[in-house]
């Protein structure tokens, strides 16, 4: 894939097969199916995926190499909001177990593993959902 950058065309290395990885998601021991995900997820063909993931095809059109680039993208976004809620639950859990040890001493901690919770589950956290804040 080519990019201008400062008036000069500049290549730009793709792995591929990385890339189709990562939209596949994980590996379920059947590898048409897989490579069948990814095309499904990117909206373009099982053959066209197979090509580049297997090396057959290098240079994809364009069409092809931005549908493919958007859903690995959207993919990698996907991933960090799941990471960004699971640590939420862990903080959450964490402050919740602080407050059963002694709430009053663990305060300040317990405050900011709430506000960090909140933050990284955007803005809600899962003692929301129960009914309110760590006492």
């Amino acid at each position: 894939m080519a990019e201008k950058a400062s008036g000069k065309m500049s290549i730009i290395e793709v792995n591929w097969q990385d890339q189709i990885g990562l939209i596949a998601g994980p590996y379920d021991g059947n590898r048409k199916g897989w490579l069948s995900r990814a095309a499904r997820r990117a909206n373009v063909t099982y053959r066209t995926v197979k090509s580049l993931y297997y090396g057959e095809s290098t240079n994809p059109r364009h069409s092809v190499a931005t549908s493919i680039l958007s859903a690995a993208e959207k993919a990698r976004i996907e991933e960090a909001q799941r990471d960004a809620s699971h640590l939420s639950q862990i903080y959450y859990r964490r402050a919740e177990a602080l407050a059963a040890i002694d709430a009053d001493f663990h305060r300040p901690e317990i405050d900011a593993l709430v506000e960090a919770a909140r933050i990284l589950g955007g803005g809600d956290c899962a003692g929301a959902d129960r009914g309110g804040d760590v006492k």
